[in-house]
């Protein structure tokens, strides 16, 4: 016991002025990590579980499908249609689609209209498959043509451009 009070009795000496304020600040840290951290922790979990309980509620609509359309529409409003499914279908595979471009072609029948559409996004190999694989069985796509590039060996993501076509009917 004698020893124990005569290492506190040198511990001043030891630690110092600012031996004993590192003390100081290191027990106000564990203090506010008590009262202020710890309670927030749970409270964050609670909120959490909420969050999780009202996601679970939503309902997501179907993509679209083109032909489920109807045939009443606008060749321009099945374009539109396909629009949404080609980014639902992204989504879907968690890769988003930040820029796309697309043009009428005329094509040699008049009853017939033909849409270029042109993207470009970033993504990992079996996302980009299983989005092309998806995009495929949409009923009018045709795939052109599919690049994928990385910029360097350890990189994972690949940055893709896919062309593609949409041809619909024209109502008369």
């Amino acid at each position: 016991m004698t020893r124990w009070i005569w290492e506190l009795r040198r511990a001043r000496w030891r630690f110092g002025t600012f031996g004993w304020l590192a003390l100081l600040l290191m027990a106000v840290a564990a203090g506010v990590a008590a009262l202020e951290i710890l309670p927030m922790r749970a409270d964050l979990a609670r909120r959490a579980e909420e969050l999780a309980a009202r996601e679970a509620k939503l309902a997501h609509a179907p993509t679209p499908d083109p032909d489920v359309a109807g045939r009443t529409m606008t060749a321009d409003q099945r374009f539109s249609v396909f629009l949404h499914s080609f980014h639902a279908i992204a989504g879907k595979h968690g890769l988003s689609v930040p820029q796309v471009t697309y043009q009428t072609v005329a094509e040699d029948e008049a009853s017939l209209r033909r849409y270029l559409v042109e993207g470009t996004f970033t993504g990992a190999y079996l996302p980009i498959r299983m989005f092309v694989s998806d995009l495929r069985l949409l009923r009018g796509v045709r795939i052109e043509r599919v690049t994928l590039s990385r910029t360097g060996i350890d990189k994972t993501q690949l940055d893709v451009r896919i062309k593609c076509s949409f041809l619909v009917e024209v109502s008369p």
